[in-house]
């Protein structure tokens, strides 16, 4: 780089002395190309005395040139030379702290914006709003379809939903890291009815504000990692859950407004052996209980223990099995009650996705404990039901259903989608006839269409029917019902929000 830089300034010099050589060159005379008209006498040794400044000045141009045309080369060479000594000076790192100058050097890229997602950080807000137009061709006097929890208002636009979710998920990056959190409130007539499920508090809130999750993850340093949640969260059982949208039907099915809870409040471990294998455990208040709850004696409730089991063998299938038990005291129950008495519930989800077309599922449930009614609720003043409805208890007894899902894709913003179910409350424990023994079933189809990636379009038509007459029409009772709704629901999220 030296050697380079002596010769750069070589050059200029030469370059700027054969430019300075050249403007002192006098120019050709005419007088020179004329006869003198001077009597030759006093001229004859003029010419030469003159022209000897000019050789030299000739002779010092010619070197100059020539020394210039050995510069130009040598610099040449500079620039074509590739030995490790010229290039590792080329290209050499500058000391730290020095500044350097790169004609090449592109201007500092401009600041990222500003956005939600950068603002927020590892803390994900979400949530959506569910509204729907029902219509049920019994127009029962009370405007409420039979077998529905959430979309039960019917013949009109229905408010059901809007749910807030504050996530910040936990993970084994960092020991600050590894604490997670999740609150989600909602408010609407869903929110009404999980409050009115909610022993022993919700028989008198009827609010149609709710809490319906707050918890904290901690992923504890254990093998893999084990997984702590404490808090209120919703049940792991069942096909379907709270949220409209993340259901393939619109309306929940009869096993998830009669066979399984909707939500605990305790705590869980999860431990994830392997891709294939995960089980959790649980200890809870019961099923829908914020609080421990106690009989008509006092007696309380005691602890619920539960186990789930999941087993996904490949990217095509998925099975789930959950089992819980406890002393849980329902809503339709009275008397007095031990610890020795528990509700039990075996819950099994078997899920297939042979391609990206089609998807299935099953969902069984198994449920049995003890049975305690007060004489008020076995009466038939409220509904005349055949004779042969029992509505006795005192012993152990069960109810079971069964359930089956189908959804076709027909393009990235379109699905249709099938249930059907069956439910056999044989002693009248889930209250699904009003606490008489029997059956009811249902079949559905739902037609979805995202409008845009944030709105959720859905048509659906329903059927159900009982072996017993639970349907109002206004003027009288039947066993069938027939509804239609369009449904509306818009999410976001601001992982998506710029």
């Amino acid at each position: 780089m030296n050697r380079f830089k002596t010769y750069f300034f070589r050059l200029t010099i030469a370059m700027f002395a054969l430019g300075l050589a050249g403007s002192l060159i006098p120019a050709p005379r005419a007088a020179e190309d004329q006869p003198s008209a001077q009597p030759t006498t006093a001229t004859t040794s003029q010419p030469a005395t003159a022209a000897q400044p000019a050789t030299d000045t000739q002779t010092r141009l010619e070197e100059l040139e020539k020394e210039v045309s050995a510069l130009q080369s040598e610099i040449s060479s500079l620039k074509s030379d590739s030995s490790p000594a010229i290039k590792t000076a080329a290209y050499a790192q500058p000391a730290p702290g020095a500044a350097v100058f790169s004609p090449d050097a592109q201007a500092p890229a401009t600041p990222p914006a500003i956005s939600i997602s950068s603002l927020l950080g590892p803390i994900t807000l979400s949530g959506f709003g569910d509204v729907y137009y029902g219509y049920d061709y019994n127009h029962p006097e009370d405007n409420l379809a039979g077998l529905r929890s959430f979309e039960a208002p019917t013949n009109g636009f229905n408010f059901n939903m809007a749910e807030l979710i504050l996530d910040k998920p936990a993970d084994a990056t960092s020991a600050e890291s590894r604490l997670g959190y999740h609150v989600s409130a909602g408010y609407g007539y869903a929110a009404k009815v999980i409050n009115g499920s909610d022993v022993p508090f919700g028989s008198s809130s009827g609010d149609n504000f709710y809490l319906k999750e707050a918890y904290f993850d901690y992923i504890a340093p254990v093998g893999k990692g084990l997984t702590i949640t404490v808090g209120k969260f919703v049940t792991p059982m069942g096909a379907e859950v709270i949220e409209s949208n993340a259901n393939w039907n619109y309306s929940r099915g009869i096993l998830f407004d009669y066979a399984i809870p909707f939500f605990h409040f305790g705590a869980n471990a999860k431990y994830t052996f392997n891709p294939k294998w995960a089980v959790t455990g649980y200890l809870v208040n019961g099923w829908n209980n914020t609080v421990i709850d106690h009989d008509d004696t006092g007696q309380s409730s005691g602890l619920t223990y539960g186990a789930s089991v999941v087993y996904t063998p490949n990217a095509k299938w998925t099975a789930t099995e959950n089992y819980f038990a406890g002393p849980v005291i329902d809503a339709f129950g009275s008397g007095s009650k031990t610890l020795n008495d528990w509700k039990q519930i075996s819950d099994t989800v078997i899920a297939y996705t042979p391609n990206a077309k089609w998807a299935f599922q099953v969902n069984g449930d198994y449920a049995f404990g003890p049975k305690y009614y007060s004489g008020s609720l076995c009466s038939d003043t409220v509904v005349s039901f055949p004779s042969t409805a029992s509505c006795t208890g005192g012993s152990a007894i069960n109810y079971w259903g069964g359930a089956g899902y189908l959804k076709y894709t027909l393009s990235p913003k379109t699905n249709f989608a099938v249930r059907y179910e069956y439910f056999d409350d044989t002693d009248g424990y889930a209250g699904v006839l009003f606490g008489y023994n029997g059956w009811a079933q249902e079949v559905t189809g739902t037609y979805s269409y995202n409008l845009t990636s944030a709105l959720l379009i859905r048509g659906e038509y329903r059927y159900d029917f009982a072996q017993l007459p639970i349907f109002s029409t206004g003027s009288k009772d039947v066993k069938n019902q027939n509804t239609a709704t369009l449904s509306f629901v818009y999410t976001f999220s601001s992982a998506n929000l710029k």
